[in-house]
Order: C-alpha cells, then structure tokens, then sequence
C-alpha cells in the first residue's frame, strides 16, 4: 500500500514537472512572439520612409535630367542663334561689298584698256583721249578702289606719261603690262573681303 501511494506521488511529481516545464515553453514562445510583434510597427514605418526617400530621389534625378535637358537645349539654341548671326552678317557684308567690287572690276579692266591703247594705238587723237582718260582714272574713280599695288603701278606708269621719268617704248609697254598684272592679283585677292579687310590695303592720300 504504501509503494502504491509512493508511486503515485512519483508520478504526480513527475507530471507537474512536466506542467511546469510545458508553461515555461509556453510562455517563451509568447514571449518571442510578442518580441517579433513589436518589431511589426518599426518595420513598417522603415519601409515606409524607405519608400518616401526612394520617391524623393527619383524627383530629385528627374529634376536634374530636367533641368540638363533645358540647359543643352538652351545652348543649341544660343549657338544656333550665334551661327545665324554671323551668317547675316556675312550676307550683310556681301550684299554691301557686291557693288563696290563690281565698281572695282569695271575700273580695273578700263584702266588696263586705256593703259593698253597709250602703248600700242598708232592714233595721236585715240591716244591723247586714252592719256586724258588715264589721269581721270588715276585722280578720281580708282582712287576708291584700288589697293597699294595698283596704285603704285598707276603712278609709275603715270611717270612715263607726264615726264617724270624719260621712258621709251619698250619702257612703257613694260610698265602697262605691269600695271595689268597688279589690276589682276588686287581683283582676285578683294573677291570676298570684307569692308575692313578692304580698307586696309588702301593707299591713304
């Protein structure tokens, strides 16, 4: 009777350990549930702010694209402007030059003519019209015209016309075919240049 009794208080003993031993489980899987659940809220606001950050940066980015974008278009655009410019410019500059430069070319190919007639025409009266036209050329028209090549050679050609300088034919012929050659490279340098460019190379009485 008594090892009954015995038995049965070991047994007691033995499921109330085991009681106690299932509740301490119990309470520690409630304890690291309720752990994890407290990071619940904390996880959510992150991603949250996570979320907004990522929103903010991608505003941000678009804003920088944006605005670079803008600002290469902005440049095209001045640059474009800038090239339009110089483009009316230059045709503003042609357009002005043009009758100035046809002017040029019609004097240059009359005082090589008349300088040609002097020479070679056998005709006292063709020839003294041919003089007379010379010095209005050389006083007058060409002086607007003519660069300091030409105009030294008009002056050296003058030489042999008003006595400065006792030349011969052969003289003469030289220096007509002379003032030619300057008449030619001065119309072939002044072809496309411009007003300051023009002026330069001018003989400044």
């Amino acid at each position: 009777m008594a090892d009954t009794e015995e038995r049965e208080l070991d047994r007691q003993r033995l499921e109330t350990e085991k009681l106690k031993l299932e509740v301490a489980a119990l309470k520690r899987q409630s304890s690291q549930g309720r752990s994890l659940s407290s990071y619940v809220p904390l996880i959510s606001v992150l991603v949250t702010v996570a979320g907004f950050g990522f929103g903010i940066y991608q505003y941000r980015a678009q804003q920088i694209q944006n605005r670079e974008s803008q600002e290469r278009f902005a440049r095209q655009e001045s640059e474009s402007r800038d090239r339009q410019a110089v483009r009316d410019r230059e045709n503003a500059q042609r357009d002005f030059m043009k009758p100035l430069l046809d002017k040029q070319l019609s004097l240059y190919f009359e005082a090589s003519a008349t300088a040609a007639t002097i020479v070679n025409t056998t005709d006292d009266a063709e020839r003294k019209k041919a003089i007379n036209n010379f010095w209005r050329l050389y006083y007058g028209p060409l002086v607007m015209v003519e660069t300091t090549g030409v105009s030294g050679s008009m002056k050296s050609f003058g030489f042999c016309l008003d006595g400065t300088e006792n030349c011969d034919e052969n003289v003469l012929r030289n220096r007509a075919l002379a003032l030619a050659t300057s008449l030619q490279t001065a119309l072939l340098n002044s072809w496309n240049m411009k007003p300051e460019d023009f002026t330069k190379d001018k003989f400044q009485y």
